[in-house]
């Protein structure tokens, strides 16, 4: 009988393993980190500008396409300021030059980033913004791809710590 039950709680046990597995052949990896900043050394005041920089090092192999990548191929990298009451876009997102590179796949020149890249958000800090530390919500939507497989866009959502000043 003990034989009998530990010959099921195996045989349930390996199920169990081998569902976790195809659950997991489903879900896309990691193909790129993340991280997100805002460049100041001191605290800002309301109304006063600021950067948000966006950090990425993606996977050897994977690339991102960029955010100036051509409309009729890949997904386009795009970078958002969430709705907040801390800060407010002021400007367009830039960043680390993009390779170029034609590829027969899409019948196009694509523009994306290998290893690791940098984007810039020029922010605004908002008139009535609280003061103390704050954070600024940022989406991100990008496309990875190797030399084989594309994965799906994907929308991340990140945020940067900001320390705002006192007073007006």
């Amino acid at each position: 009988m003990r034989f009998k039950r530990l010959s099921l709680a195996l045989a349930l046990g390996s199920l169990g393993l081998c569902l976790c597995r195809i659950g997991a052949a489903q879900v896309p990896y990691q193909t790129v980190q993340w991280s997100a900043a805002v460049v100041s050394k001191a605290a800002l005041r309301q109304g006063e500008a600021a950067t948000l920089e966006l950090s990425a090092e993606v996977l050897d192999g994977w690339h991102v396409y960029a955010l100036t990548q051509p409309p009729g191929g890949p997904t386009a990298l795009r970078v958002a300021l969430e709705e907040n009451a801390v800060a407010r876009a002021a400007g367009a997102p830039s960043g680390t030059a993009p390779e170029k590179r034609f590829d027969p796949s899409f019948d196009l020149e694509t523009q994306f980033y290998a290893h690791s890249f940098t984007l810039r958000l020029p922010v605004r800090l908002k008139e009535h913004a609280a003061s103390g530390w704050q954070s600024i919500p940022v989406s991100v939507r990008f496309q990875t791809c190797n030399g084989r497989e594309c994965q799906p866009p994907r929308t991340i959502h990140l945020s940067a710590s900001i320390e705002v000043a006192p007073g007006a």
